[in-house]
């Protein structure tokens, strides 16, 4: 099988999927209009190892000029790019039409969903239906698209996307556990070994929930339990904080000490709010089940629906009533160690499909699908 992957950022959690990915077939990937590669607020060299990978230029990324490059490939499938600007409505729309023209199998992956409207500005709605005519449009085109959840299936569901097209893709983030040293992030922030760390990760936005997290932990009246912030943008929230000891903004960690993050602590908190974006899917779910972690999230949050059994391995907060939820849940789960642990076993019990591996066999899988005898014109 012989794939091009045509992407459109590079992230440091992808570069697993590509080269998982490389290990079923020989894929090759591009990454479009030259973007910036990095980790927000620290040093980060990516590792390219056992990836075929390619950048292109913005005049080698319009659809003439990439399809010169891309026909001088010989391949059998392509993942085209996700439709999140403008552009790439365009751009994904043309190449989509016109590799299917040519008998190639073409592939779509993207966490989409909408959120609901009484939560969208009329920017925002317009949006979403100039992106779901294109949808509807591509339809015909795209021979399969990968869905990692329920929100996103029905989503596709609702565009009238054939269900024999739509193929399961676990959407998954693997932190490796190599230098784990939780109690160097104790140290580090002067928290005791007995305290109780609740850990955001995210970039601090509003819509994130993080000002109503801040709120409501600075209202929990315990002096052993803590606060532990990371993600790029930490200046804008020190003000929040206003001389809380217990709150400790870390900022951006690189990717090799997440694991220490999750290790030490005790539950994991994404408070997303539905205001004016939602959240796609939220991979630090998937990273803190793996670890052992209970999760708190809210409806809002793309993986929530999929991920998180209420009472299970932690519990979905309503976003419309984010603060008075997340003070019940964190006070229930914090004051009962034997809840905290069976939630945290649940979960790493839970995520063990949620493997680079899995999502790799998924692109393959229905790649194969498309292009058995008959199914591909």
């Amino acid at each position: 099988m012989r794939m091009i992957y045509l992407y459109t950022s590079i992230n440091w959690y992808r570069l697993s999927l590509f080269r998982s990915l490389s290990g079923y077939a020989d894929v090759h990937v591009y990454i479009l209009n030259n973007p910036s590669v990095g980790y927000q607020g620290i040093a980060y060299s990516p590792d390219y190892e056992g990836i075929n990978i390619t950048f292109l230029k913005e005049e080698e990324s319009g659809f003439a000029a990439l399809c010169r490059i891309l026909d001088q490939e010989d391949f059998d499938a392509i993942v085209v790019p996700s439709m999140n600007s403008a552009f790439y409505l365009r751009l994904t729309t043309k190449l989509a039409r016109y590799y299917s023209g040519k008998g190639k199998a073409v592939l779509y992956f993207w966490e989409y969903w909408p959120m609901e409207s009484r939560h969208a500005s009329v920017y925002k709605k317009l949006k979403q239906a100039i992106r779901h005519i294109y949808t509807r449009r591509n339809i015909r085109y795209i021979d399969r698209f990968l869905v990692p959840g329920i929100y996103t299936y029905a989503f596709y569901k609702k565009m009238g996307v054939p269900s024999f097209k739509l193929v399961r893709c676990h959407n998954a983030s693997e932190v490796s556990e190599e230098g784990m040293d939780p109690k160097r992030i104790r140290q580090q922030y002067g928290i005791g070994e007995e305290d109780k760390i609740v850990l955001y990760f995210g970039r601090i936005e509003e819509y994130k929930g993080i000002y109503e997290l801040i709120r409501v932990f600075r209202r929990l009246d315990n002096r052993e339990w803590h606060l532990l912030i990371c993600g790029p943008g930490g200046d804008q929230i020190r003000k929040e904080a206003d001389g809380d000891e217990r709150i400790h903004i870390a900022g951006s960690v690189s990717p090799q000490d997440r694991c220490s993050y999750y290790a030490a602590a005790n539950v994991f908190v994404l408070p997303n709010t539905n205001k004016g974006k939602a959240e796609p899917w939220g991979l630090t779910v998937n990273e803190a089940m793996a670890f052992g972690v209970p999760v708190l999230a809210t409806e809002a949050t793309g993986s929530a629906v999929d991920l998180i059994i209420n009472g299970v391995n932690g519990y979905i907060m309503n976003s419309d009533r984010l603060e008075e939820e997340l003070s019940f849940y964190l006070n229930r789960i914090l004051t009962d160690p034997s809840l905290e642990k069976e939630l945290g076993k649940n979960g790493k019990d839970m995520i063990g499909d949620y493997t680079f591996d899995h999502m790799a066999r998924a692109f393959v899988s229905a790649a194969e699908q498309t292009l058995l005898p008959g199914v591909k014109p």
